[in-house]
């Protein structure tokens, strides 16, 4: 059979991507085998990524030097990378070469740490927007290899990818492995990639139901059918939505801990599901009794929950069983007896509400109140909702750059590393560390307002030392870029900024002239002394995020004493008069 299966996919992808695939740089002996492998590629990507064809296309990047990346393609609404290797084989049998999946693995390693040097055009011609996708801690990767064979991948390249994605998971989770064989391939076809509708069969326990106005059926479904629906239909369920997975790592963190940790209390702290349908029919299972009963439900869409499928779907995947003891909240609404928009109704009042993040928790606190009080005396706008317009001008910051500067600032390397990793965690519980740590009734405005203000110049200086030396890409250049909220707290700790918290404080001459560049430079220069001496191997994004390490470099770069000429400017800015205002 996987020959029929063979010809079903390549028939597939001379149907989406014939005259769409670039193969100006291909000879024509070679040009079937490339049309098939770049055309598999973009095929990936239109499945997985959900990536209209043309995009798809533009997105393959194989050729010379591609350093074993065949795509590339970044879906924003997930906040998902993908990165794709792809093989056509002709037999229907057999693997990619290891020294293929070992390319590829390194290829990865060196787009995470921004050697764009060893890369072709095509990826340099990405290199804007993966540089901001790089950057950004929410996003995800999804390492791809894909190979129209009956066989999986041998225990050697298995294993290379297994060691990537623990190198890189280490300490949080960043990167998914998804080898795409003919079986998967083949079921691809079969569930449809054009929007087909989806029919669920759903067992749903303790159910009710709502007659009028709209017919409706409520009641639990057990995690094990939801990994199920995500297994078979991934992100196609959400279709119909305004908002797909978000990749939210506060949400989906919190989902995942809760199955982890307290599965039989899921119920109680979860929203739940809210699907529509065309229709749905009860079976003969389950007779009278609402204690379980079999809905055939027709055309189906997941209007609200999205997140919460996604995250059980992709904790069954991790092989973990903790999901079939949960039991999660679901309503299904019937479409059959409306008129008119009422699904697309139903869709956008479900979508209305905004999420909360523990960034909204944040505004009951009576702390955030005092100091945004006390920075509109001196005319400065502190934005602390999510909702605000929260723009950052010369008098106007928000609680971003207040937890960052915050935390730069308090000489704790574990805050640092947090804000690294995961920023919402640092709002998680307004009543206690490490959240009370950053603010409380200690914390005057005017000091939450500098401590911004020193920030950016920090984030000045490293961008100007950059741009003079060069450098646009490699290890160097990850270390300044990953490594910028490391440095920021070793500019803070040598300066010492809390002594700047008095408004007579000369603060103004602190930032006037090259002071804050030159400490900048020096301590750049120490860390990424440092981590060549210590952590040479280790990957720029992932290492910053690591706390015994960080907290390692932070010391090394402490104890070796700054060059007289920056020391002697820091002692002249410390001794400068003292201002009477906060604002120039």
């Amino acid at each position: 059979m996987s020959q029929i299966h063979l010809n079903a996919i390549r028939n597939n992808i001379g149907t989406l991507f014939d005259g769409k695939i670039d193969l100006s740089d291909v000879t024509e002996a070679n040009r079937e085998n490339s049309f098939l492998s770049r055309g598999l590629a973009a095929y990936t990507l239109h499945y997985l990524g959900h990536a209209e064809t043309e995009d798809a296309a533009k997105a393959v990047t194989d050729g010379f030097r591609d350093n074993g990346l065949d795509a590339i393609y970044y879906d924003a609404r997930e906040r998902r990378l993908y990165l794709v290797q792809s093989k056509w084989i002709h037999s229907g049998t057999g693997e990619p070469e290891n020294g293929d999946v070992k390319k590829f693995v390194g290829g990865i390693r060196d787009l995470v740490n921004l050697s764009f040097d060893r890369f072709n055009e095509k990826i340099k011609a990405k290199r804007e927007l993966l540089e901001k996708v790089l950057y950004d801690s929410s996003t995800r990767y999804e390492a791809v290899i894909v190979y129209p064979s009956v066989n999986k991948l041998s225990e050697p390249s298995a294993r290379d990818l297994q060691d990537l994605a623990a190198e890189m998971n280490d300490p949080t989770e960043m990167l998914t492995v998804t080898p795409f064989i003919q079986a998967e391939l083949f079921r691809s076809l079969t569930v449809g990639i054009a929007g087909e509708p989806i029919d669920l069969e759903i067992i749903l326990n303790s159910w009710g139901k709502r007659d009028t106005p709209r017919p409706a059926i409520y009641g639990q479904v057990d995690g094990q059918q939801i990994g199920s629906w995500w297994e078979k239909h991934r992100t196609r369920l959400f279709e119909k939505n305004l908002r797909g997975v978000l990749g939210d790592t506060d949400v989906n963190n919190e989902i995942r801990d809760t199955i982890e940790r307290q599965p039989d209390l899921f119920w109680y702290f979860n929203n739940g599901i809210t699907i529509i349908a065309k229709k749905f029919t009860k079976a003969a299972a389950g007779g009278g009794d609402n204690a379980f009963g079999v809905f055939s439900c027709e055309d189906v869409s997941i209007v609200n929950g999205a997140q919460t499928v996604a995250a059980i779907g992709k904790y069954t995947e991790s092989g973990k069983d903790n999901h079939h003891k949960i039991s999660v909240a679901v309503r299904i609404i019937s479409l059959e007896e409306s008129q008119g928009d009422f699904g697309d109704t139903v869709t956008k009042t479900n979508n209305r509400q905004n999420r909360i993040e523990n960034r909204d928790f944040v505004a009951l606190d009576p702390e955030q109140s005092r100091i945004r009080t006390e920075l509109a005396i001196e005319n400065v706008a502190y934005h602390v909702l999510r909702e605000e317009a929260a723009t950052r001008e010369e008098t106007a910051f928000d609680l971003v750059e207040s937890t960052t500067a915050l935390s730069c600032a308090s000489g704790n390397v574990q805050l640092v590393v947090q804000l690294k990793r995961e920023i919402g965690k640092l709002w998680e519980n307004i009543d206690k560390p490490p959240y009370k740590e950053l603010f409380n009734g200690s914390v005057p405005g005017v000091y939450v307002w500098r401590c911004v203000r020193f920030q950016r110049a920090i984030d000045r200086a490293l961008e100007t030392i950059l741009r003079e030396i060069g450098l646009t890409s490699g290890r160097e250049y990850g270390i300044g870029v990953h490594g910028n909220r490391m440095i920021s707290a070793l500019v803070f700790q040598h300066i010492n900024v809390k002594d700047y918290r008095d408004l007579r404080a000369g603060f103004d001459t602190l930032l006037a002239g090259d002071r804050v560049l030159e400490a900048t430079r020096t301590f750049y220069g120490r860390l990424k002394d440092a981590v060549a001496a210590t952590y040479g191997n280790a990957l720029i994004p992932t290492l910053f995020k690591n706390q015994t390490k960080c907290r390692d470099l932070f010391q090394m770069c402490l104890r070796d004493s700054i060059s007289e000429p920056v020391a002697a400017e820091l002692t002249e800015a410390e001794s400068a008069p003292k201002a009477p205002h906060l604002l120039p």
